[in-house]
């Protein structure tokens, strides 16, 4: 009895906790408000795509770049080792439109892992000082999108960390990723918003050329496959440098992994940078994930130890039931600014389903390490 309640108070603390870091998720809808207009006549933008093997998802992503409402930008795509039709797209629309810029990335480093090495390679030749980051895979969510997304720029911002979403599909697997998306926004945007940068998303990302070369590039890092985004931000960024963009107008849709093997691949490579954190940064992660375990191994262990009719089996409950009406109700906010509001009934479902596969991954991860980028 007495382990019985005490699993049962450990299982309390933790939600509260974690409760904690969902509450200030909120700070994503209601402190970012947009930046006031500005002029952007003297501001040159390069947009870097890295590219391999994205024949198609380029012919579809580079009418939409050339139809922003911009002054004056580059579309710089670095093909990185394409064996299909890269070449072929890319020389097509560089005719159509001088904006079009390509560069071959056919260097082997093997000391630089992922697309680190292309990306460096974009930025050295990239036209203007103003860098605006998506991947060959993303469609901004309008003809607005650089504006908004470089505004932070004229305000003297070195870094602009915007919000890369998934498309709604049916399944599990699309809902998933969009649940998971959400979370991972709103505590990387509201600690942003808090003075306390630790990350960005490259499907959406903008920083200044110096800030890459002060940070030396990914130089200490370069031996990983992941980490051309979170890295970078989490070892330069600062409250003082650092912007945030939560406009829908400024977000960028890409199309979810559809299988879960390429999903399990993906997050691998990412869960793969979290070593490489700043302390703080790996001891606030830590607190997050670790309530949100301790919480569901005490919940399934007094699931397994007590009778369905005994008190703290029903006190269980009502603690599961209270935590997932708070969980629905502190998130509806940032669901709907982040349009996918449609999850909120859902939550009590998905996020034991995610921390299932997290673990599955986390002990995958230190028996093998993923070492491609593509």
């Amino acid at each position: 009895m007495i382990l019985s309640w005490s699993l049962l108070l450990i299982a309390l603390g933790a939600a509260l906790i974690h409760a904690f870091f969902i509450a200030r998720m909120r700070s994503v809808t209601k402190s970012s408000a947009a930046y006031p207009e500005a002029d952007h006549s003297q501001s040159g933008i390069s947009v870097i795509v890295c590219a391999k093997n994205e024949a198609e998802r380029l012919d579809v992503l580079i009418p939409l770049i050339l139809n922003q409402n911009y002054p004056c930008f580059e579309l710089l795509i670095v093909d990185d080792h394409s064996s299909d039709r890269t070449q072929e797209v890319l020389t097509y629309w560089k005719k159509i439109d001088s904006r079009v810029q390509c560069v071959k990335f056919d260097r082997k480093n093997e000391a630089v892992q992922g697309k680190k090495a292309a990306l460096s390679y974009g930025i050295n030749r990239a036209k203007y000082e103003l860098l605006l980051l998506t991947d060959a895979d993303c469609t901004p969510g309008s003809e607005h999108w650089i504006s908004a997304m470089t505004t932070p720029f004229v305000y003297g911002k070195s870094i602009v960390l915007g919000y890369g979403a998934y498309l709604k599909q049916p399944g599990i697997l699309n809902a998933l990723i969009r649940f998971e998306t959400s979370l991972t926004a709103g505590l990387y945007l509201g600690r942003a918003l808090s003075g306390r940068p630790y990350m960005g998303v490259g499907r959406n990302l903008a920083y200044r050329k110096d800030f890459f070369y002060t940070q030396n590039g990914f130089k200490s890092h370069e031996h990983i496959p992941s980490g051309d985004d979170d890295l970078l931000i989490n070892h330069g960024a600062n409250a003082v440098d650092t912007a945030v963009v939560i406009e829908p107008k400024a977000y960028t849709w890409s199309a979810p992994k559809e299988s879960w093997w390429s999903l399990i691949r993906q997050k691998r490579r990412h869960q793969s940078t979290a070593h490489y954190y700043r302390k703080s940064t790996k001891l606030m992660l830590g607190l997050y994930s670790g309530s949100l375990m301790l919480f569901y191994t005490c919940v399934v262990t007094l699931g397994i130890l007590l009778a369905w009719n005994s008190a703290i089996f029903q006190a269980v409950l009502v603690l599961l039931f209270l935590r997932s009406a708070y969980l629905i109700g502190q998130m509806a906010s940032l669901f709907r600014r982040l349009q996918t509001a449609d999850l909120l009934p859902w939550i009590p479902l998905l996020e034991p389903l995610l921390i299932c596969l997290q673990l599955f991954i986390f002990v995958w991860n230190r028996f093998s390490k993923p070492i491609h980028w593509n």
